[in-house]
């Protein structure tokens, strides 16, 4: 009889030991899932302040006052503007000449600018 009561005495403290084991992972898991949450939200947040400032400096209008300022760059005249057609047959060789006064010239032929 005392030798079972020594066996299930230890078989408690082993079976306490355990549980205060058990409990002690449970709270740091949870504390370092917290910490985790956290940083998921942080980068949320810094997620969408960069696609902010993406937006702000892809504007149109910011673009056109750079290559304005610093590029020296304008709107062509509405006559000197010529829109193509991205259908045009593969094989076909057309030859667009982007500027009246220039002398550059572009061709296309198997979709391919030459």
């Amino acid at each position: 009889m005392t030798r079972l009561n020594l066996i299930l005495y230890f078989v408690l403290i082993f079976t306490a030991l355990g549980v205060v084991n058990s409990q002690d992972r449970s709270r740091k898991l949870y504390f370092e899932l917290e910490q985790q949450e956290e940083f998921a939200k942080k980068m949320n947040v810094e997620y969408g302040q960069l696609q902010l400032e993406q937006s702000t400096w892809s504007m149109h209008s910011r673009i056109e006052d750079i290559a304005a300022s610093k590029l020296q760059m304008q709107v062509p005249e509405a006559a000197r503007i010529q829109v193509v057609s991205p259908d045009m047959p593969a094989a076909a060789k057309v030859q667009l000449e982007l500027a009246p006064t220039a002398d550059i010239k572009v061709e296309v032929s198997d979709g391919v600018a030459k």
